[in-house]
């Protein structure tokens, strides 16, 4: 009986991999740790492990003892722009997000203790410096924000657990892009055209918090998670460029004396979450969860820096108008035991992108995609060893707008994205 179910387990999770959903994708890390990235991030009504601290905190009283969780996220994403200029790619950008997390539930105590470090947003969008056409609007947005997080939670006894925490959130904010400038000489009074490069870069952090709930029976249960909005800002510098300057007497000094550093203070809104997720096992080897995300992304109308000086004239502020969209983003999870040491898994996933048509730009282009992952454990008594795989399909999406030197043309966004995980956990 136990080698049907195994064979089910790993029947199921091929069909799972095997299937296909219609969906989008924005741009935060809602996966944390290889277990949980190898089913798409649905953990919220099981999450099982010290990763718990993200998925769901109040989760951390099913754990019992000093329980520790650290791994190593790798992701490499390729961006393109296609349009009648030609087709332009991204600087290949692979990032290293880590995790590291701890619980201590006393034995006999209801309470439940942790603390968690990960990366909510690792994002890196960034374009050919000379050659990109649309760099006159976006040529490169970097957010890397790591979050501490200390956790308490509470046994209420029957299967039901109550849990919350602190968030403390920093890290950088960094937006640039090219200008044409007229220059004239202080010796001459012809004018010559030179592109400039505008760097920004902040500094930024906040606070917030988060509330949650879990419920746990033998053979299925749930869990919500509410995290309130982060408000990030921070104070940073710019600093000038100019690009491939013409050999004329005097224009250097003239570039000098115009684009010279300066300060900035920038602003970002993260919005609230609220998540929620169910899981069943129709056998104790074979488990499913379906979870669900909703973000409030309407609260972002406009993203702000203010300049001090600013050399480029757009304003002392200059406000990028967002006016992003609410998203709901659907995951699916199934995890089975093929020995009683290993474990396979796999999931799919739809991820909403906050970003609408109409301000669509370079520094956020992605859009519709699915996601498809799969993964194993391999469990020893007092440590377990996970790894897995995640793949963002990330479906075309046209632009109007773009191209500054070529006004009404049209293009293209296309991107996809593979991201691998490994996680080591050890239980004291």
């Amino acid at each position: 009986m136990r080698y049907q179910l195994r064979v089910t387990s790993l029947g199921l999770l091929a069909a799972l991999l095997g299937a296909s959903l219609a969906g989008a994708s924005g741009f935060g890390f809602f996966q944390h740790g290889a277990r949980a990235m190898g089913q798409v991030g649905a953990f919220t009504a099981r999450a099982p492990e010290p990763s718990a601290i993200f998925y769901n905190p109040a989760a951390i009283t099913g754990l019992d003892g000093f329980q520790l969780q650290a791994g190593l996220d790798f992701s490499n994403a390729d961006d393109q722009y296609t349009s009648a200029t030609g087709s332009f790619s991204a600087h290949h950008v692979i990032q290293f997000p880590p995790h590291l997390y701890a619980t201590w539930k006393p034995k006999g105590n209801p309470f439940a203790f942790g603390i968690g470090i990960d990366s909510p947003i690792y994002y890196t969008q960034d374009w050919q410096e000379a050659r990109f056409p649309a760099r006159f609007l976006t040529r490169r947005v970097e957010m890397r924000l790591f979050e501490v997080h200390p956790v308490l939670a509470y046994d209420l006894g029957a299967g039901w657990s109550l849990g919350g925490g602190l968030r403390y959130l920093r890290g950088n904010f960094d937006q640039e892009r090219n200008g044409i400038f007229q220059i004239a000489p202080a010796t001459s009074t012809t004018t010559f055209p030179v592109e400039v490069e505008r760097n920004a870069g902040a500094n930024v952090d906040a606070y917030a918090w988060d509330v949650s709930v879990h419920y746990g029976a033998p053979h299925w249960g749930w869990g919500a998670v509410y995290r309130s909005e982060a408000k990030l800002k921070g104070n940073g510098s710019v600093g000038y460029r100019p690009r491939d300057v013409p050999a004329v007497p005097g224009i250097d000094a003239a570039l000098n004396a115009r684009f010279f550093p300066g300060s900035i203070s920038e602003s970002f809104k993260i919005p609230q979450e609220l998540r929620g997720g169910i899981w069943y096992a129709p056998y104790p080897e074979l488990r499913f969860e379906l979870d669900a995300s909703y973000q409030t992304w309407s609260s972002l109308d406009t993203t702000d820096i203010a300049f001090s000086s600013n050399a480029f004239g757009d304003g002392p502020t200059v406000h990028t108008i967002r006016d992003w969209k609410d998203t709901t983003a659907l995951r699916l999870g199934v995890e089975g035991d093929v020995t009683d040491n290993l474990s396979l898994f796999g999931g799919i996933a739809s991820e909403p992108s906050p970003v609408p048509g109409a301000t669509l730009e370079p520094g956020f282009p992605r859009g519709d995609a699915t996601v498809y992952a799969g993964g194993f454990t391999y469990n020893f008594p007092q440590i377990s060893f996970d790894m897995a795989y995640s793949y963002f399909a990330y479906g075309n999406r046209g632009a109007a707008n773009q191209e500054l030197l070529s006004p009404g043309r049209t293009g293209t966004y296309n991107a996809h994205e593979q991201r691998w995980g490994a996680s080591v956990r050890w239980r004291f």
